[in-house]
Formats: C-alpha cells, sequence, structure tokens
C-alpha cells in the first residue's frame, strides 16, 4: 500500500513537472500585458538557478545548457546596458542617484539565468502564438469593457497606459507575424489571429498613446509588404498603402483630438516658451523641452555624459525648470539618454551591443530560420522605435519582457540550429 502511494505520488509529481515546464512560458506569453513580465522573469531567473545547480553537480549530463562563445557575447550585450550605468557612478557627481537610476536596468542582469530557465521548458512556438492572440483579445475586452461600464470590479487602474501600449505594440507586432506565417496553422486559430490584430488597436486606441499606435501600423505594413514580396506587384502596391493609408487615417480620426493636442503643443511651446512657463509642461512640450536642455548638456560633455544620475531638472544652468514643475525622471529618447548620460563612449557601446545581438539574432539566422529571425526583428524593432520619442529601456515591465522574449527566441535558434 505504502508503495503503491509512493508511486501515486511520483506520478503526480511528473504529471505537475511536466506541465508547469510546458505551460509556464504560455501562461507568461497570455498575461505579457497585465503583469507577466516580471513576475515571469523572476519565476524563469529562479528556474535557471535551480539549472545552473544541477549543472555544477552534475557536470557529466548533456541535457545541461552548453555555453558558446556566441551566447556569452550576446548575454554580454544585453547585460552591458546595466553594467555602463554601473560604471558611470564613477564620473557621478551624485553617485548614489547613480547607482539608484541603474537600478533601472536591473533586470538584464539575469539574461543568463532566463535564458537557463526557460531552456528548461518544452513549449513550442506555436503553443506561444497562441497564447499572445489569447492575451490580446482578453486585455481589449477587459480594457474596453471597463471603458464602456465603469465598473470598478475590473478597474486595470489608470497608470502606465504607456507601458500598456508598447508591449501591445510589440505582441501585436508576433501575433500578425504568426498570422500571415506560411505553415499549417488550423483555419479556426487564423481567425483568433485575425481577431487579436483588432484587439491589438483597440488596445492603442484606449490606451490615448499616438506613438506607439503610428509604430504598430509601421511595423504591421513593413510585416505585410514582406510577406507579399514575390507576388506584389505594382497595382497591388498601391492598393495595399491606400488600405494603409486609410486604416491610419481611421484611427488618426478616431483620436483626432490628440494628434491636434500634440500640433497646438509644438506650436505653444516654439511661440511661447520664453513667455509662458507652461508651455513646456505639456506632454509633446515637455519631451522638446527635455531634447533641448540633454542636447546641450551633451554637447559640453560630449566623451562620457553626465553619468546615470543625470535628470531633467538639474540641469539649471541651460534654463531647465525648477523641479516641483519639471520632475521627469528621463529625457523621453533612449538615444539621447545614452548620450547624456554616457557621451561618446556611451553611444558607441550601446550601438555595439544593438549591433551584436542584431547580427546574432537577426541577419545571421535568417537563411536557415527567417520565421524566428523576423519574430526577434519585430521585437528589437519595436524598442528601436519606442526609444526614438520615448524611453524604451527605463521601465520595468517592457525591460523584463524584452529580456525573457530575447532569451525565448535564442532558445529557438539554437535549438532549431542543433
Amino acid at each position: 500500500m505504502r508503495q503503491q502511494a509512493q508511486q501515486l505520488l511520483s506520478s503526480i509529481y511528473l504529471f505537475a513537472r511536466i506541465a508547469m515546464l510546458t505551460y509556464l512560458p504560455v501562461f507568461f506569453f497570455f498575461a505579457a500585458l497585465f503583469g507577466a513580465p516580471v513576475l515571469g522573469l523572476l519565476v524563469f531567473s529562479f528556474m535557471g538557478m535551480g539549472a545552473a545547480w544541477q549543472a555544477w553537480r552534475h557536470p557529466q549530463k548533456e541535457s545541461h545548457w552548453v555555453w558558446t562563445t556566441q551566447d556569452k557575447w550576446l548575454a554580454l550585450s544585453f547585460m552591458s546596458i546595466l553594467f555602463f550605468k554601473l560604471l558611470s557612478v564613477a564620473w557621478s557627481d551624485k553617485p548614489m542617484l547613480a547607482l539608484s537610476n541603474a537600478g533601472w536596468h536591473l533586470y538584464f542582469l539575469f539574461w543568463p539565468l532566463v535564458l537557463l530557465g526557460l531552456n528548461r521548458c518544452k513549449t513550442t512556438q506555436a503553443q506561444a502564438d497562441k497564447a499572445i492572440a489569447l492575451g490580446l483579445i482578453f486585455t481589449a475586452l477587459w480594457r474596453s469593457t471597463y471603458a464602456l461600464t465603469g465598473w470598478d470590479a475590473i478597474n486595470p487602474g489608470a497608470s502606465g497606459t504607456g507601458l500598456l501600449a508598447q508591449l501591445a505594440m510589440t505582441m501585436g507586432a508576433w501575433n500578425l507575424l504568426a498570422l500571415t506565417r506560411p505553415d499549417d496553422t488550423p483555419p479556426r486559430w487564423r481567425a483568433i489571429q485575425g481577431l487579436a490584430v483588432l484587439c491589438t488597436l483597440i488596445i492603442l486606441v484606449i490606451s490615448f498613446r499616438r506613438q506607439e499606435l503610428l509604430e504598430f501600423i509601421a511595423l504591421a505594413a513593413g510585416i505585410l509588404a514582406y510577406r507579399q514580396r514575390r507576388h506584389i506587384t505594382i497595382w497591388k502596391a498601391i492598393v495595399g498603402a491606400l488600405i494603409i493609408l486609410g486604416l491610419l487615417g481611421l484611427l488618426v480620426a478616431i483620436r483626432w483630438d490628440k494628434f491636434v493636442l500634440g500640433f497646438n503643443e509644438v506650436v505653444n511651446y516654439f511661440e511661447l516658451r520664453h513667455q509662458d512657463p507652461k508651455a513646456v509642461l505639456s506632454s509633446v512640450g515637455a519631451r522638446l523641452e527635455m531634447w533641448r536642455v540633454g542636447w546641450a548638456a551633451f554637447c559640453d560633455h560630449p566623451w562620457l555624459g553626465l553619468s546615470a544620475s543625470v535628470r531633467p531638472y538639474e540641469l539649471q544652468q541651460y534654463g531647465a525648470p525648477l523641479k516641483d514643475v519639471f520632475g521627469h525622471r528621463h529625457f523621453h529618447q533612449q538615444f539621447l539618454q545614452t548620450l547624456v548620460e554616457g557621451g561618446l563612449v556611451g553611444l558607441i557601446v550601446m550601438l555595439i551591443s544593438l549591433g551584436y545581438s542584431t547580427r546574432a539574432m537577426i541577419i545571421k539566422p535568417f537563411k536557415t530560420q527567417p520565421e524566428t529571425a523576423l519574430l526577434a526583428a519585430a521585437l528589437l524593432g519595436s524598442y528601436f522605435m519606442e526609444g526614438l520619442i520615448s524611453a524604451a529601456l527605463v521601465y520595468d515591465k517592457p525591460n523584463a519582457l524584452l529580456v525573457v522574449t530575447s532569451a525565448w527566441l535564442w532558445i529557438q535558434l539554437r535549438r532549431h540550429a542543433a
């Protein structure tokens, strides 16, 4: 009887372990838009610690991840985002603040552990694709239902709409790639993924974000153009361009008030900045002011910048408003942020890291693994576009999502190559 009970418990444990290793990434991708990135990063990191411990105790096992030179350099590329920030403490006049600001990028330190943790999972890309589509649909229903009813029981909270839009843009691009992928996906799942594209647009519209809406349209246009590249004619190109422009026009019309407001904020900034301090407190006006003082600071400190401790309101010598009216933590432009904090040296480090990850995850594997390379291109491309007029690598959820999804893609590339 005791032996039977032990066998039953062993079977239950084995079943639970297999289910966990299969469905943890599925749950992560499903819940990527409502809190899963940070939690998932922590869970996969703990799993990676367990894998590292097992590899240390039993190095003879063949199932362990074997680190190659390319793996190490890719891990260093992602972790360099944090390492250079920490290095800037050496020339900071406020080292504790620089150390605190470097903590925004702490998640990149966990990239190797997340890689080891995800490697233990047996989830396929097809399962991840389905989870992403269902997650987009669920999030759109949840957000739109609250927007229409105001029901407090499902209140998603007023904060974080910008982060939601950034995550939706990235996951929406992955969903569109899955929808247009030439494989044997059942028609019912094609329909669900098509609905998820519509839900992506709904999320972006109700998030009141102009930037991510336009960026997703750009990503979608690029994806569709690539998919049709072998069948395209001049007339198809014209019709496709008209459809994209029509969709863009419709979405702009739906949020016309936001685009008009943005235009007026630009005009007010240039016309009234020296007369009315409130001209720099609007969404666009604040960005323009941060870019102005940030560029001036870089020109005065071009080589190593002012370290990770610099914040816009501290640049009083360049006419920046005081902290009580201009308390922004960063410069809302990832490349300018790098120049102000680390100068040209910091920018070179960033470009080398970006160039290496692009070469390793997109350019080299494109001939043999084009679909995974396309997912990597959509991932890195979405963060690149986000960084043009916003902060792509500051907040916790986008950073955690980038760490987990990039590690996930690298595992897919390694497995296929093997």
